[in-house]
């Protein structure tokens, strides 16, 4: 793992867009790392939550990836597609 990239305890869920919203310390600036689960059809905070604990490594992983790759969206935030949940 990269020492200037670090993930905080910090989980958002917004409701109207469909996104978990994680966060991730990179050089210390704050990072939001953002993944579109309107797909997912998950019906509030607490469903989502539990989503992103179960692939939190996988969703971190990826982020580092992006985050390395400087990969940022026009709003400076990573967009970190879907795992493959299979």
């Amino acid at each position: 793992m990269n020492q200037a990239i670090q993930f905080i305890d910090r989980l958002e869920f917004r409701e109207p867009d469909h996104q978990l919203v994680f966060f991730a310390q990179v050089s210390g600036m704050l990072v939001e790392c953002v993944i579109a689960v309107k797909t997912l059809k998950l019906t509030d905070e607490s469903h989502a939550t539990d989503y992103f604990e179960k692939y939190r490594f996988e969703y971190e992983e990826r982020a580092e990836q992006l985050i390395e790759e400087e990969s940022y969206n026009s709003a400076g935030q990573i967009e970190v597609g879907l795992v493959n949940l299979n």
